[in-house]
């Protein structure tokens, strides 16, 4: 029987708040088993596509087994994309301290390379929904986080300023990151991208409808 009114309304934030620290302990684990370099990917795509069946509306699933099908699952591949991220973050941070000297084709550089370093951010965080999204080929997961993000800069600003204020919150409250700070950041990221693939779908639907239309008059 489902409970209505207040009682219903504590019942579904205290569910809610179990699984994030549930699957917040679980990528701690699941990371620290991987010896932190190896796990960190495997475990973070594993959350993502936990909170992603959350969000379409999925509650009553093994939250334990799915993560860990995910995990083994992705150990190889994720690390692949976890090594590519790393390595251009490398890059990107050995430039800017190449170039840090107040000369004039240096603070050029320097701007080209903050606009590299915010591409790699968008990319970075709409990669981990996209990636449990979508069923692409590699580069392509790169490519489309990298697309959506430049073509829907508002959503990413949410995403930028909702782990602020969650990392804001974190800070006067440390003894919620072990439970909630991974799991928070992942519900904001799917819950974001999940409207922004939803504005995608709603333009793909209207422009196939034009070309309807347009075939209709021709003939």
């Amino acid at each position: 029987m489902e409970m209505n009114g207040f009682m219903g309304s504590f019942y579904r934030a205290s569910v809610f708040i179990s699984r994030l620290a549930y699957i917040n302990l679980l990528w701690i684990l699941f990371t620290l088993m991987g010896l932190i370099v190896f796990g960190f990917m495997p475990a973070t795509v594993a959350m993502f596509a936990v909170t992603r069946k959350w969000v379409n509306g999925a509650d009553d699933f093994p939250i334990f087994k799915r993560f860990w099908q995910h995990y083994k699952e992705e150990i190889i591949k994720s690390n692949l994309f976890g090594l590519f991220f790393v390595f251009i973050g490398y890059i990107l941070y050995v430039n800017f301290m190449i170039v840090a000297d107040q000369v004039l084709w240096m603070t050029i550089v320097r701007y080209i390379l903050l606009v590299a370093s915010i591409l790699y951010i968008v990319t970075v965080l709409m990669f981990f929904p996209v990636y449990v999204h979508l069923q692409l080929k590699g580069p392509e997961y790169i490519k489309t986080a990298l697309l959506l993000g430049i073509a829907y800069p508002q959503y990413t600003i949410i995403m930028v300023v909702g782990i602020v204020g969650i990392q804001y919150i974190m800070m006067f409250l440390p003894g919620l990151i072990p439970f909630f700070t991974a799991s928070l950041i992942s519900y904001l990221l799917t819950k974001v991208v999940k409207v922004v693939f939803k504005v995608v779908e709603r333009k793909n639907k209207e422009l196939e409808e034009v070309e309807i239309a347009k075939e209709v008059q021709v003939y």
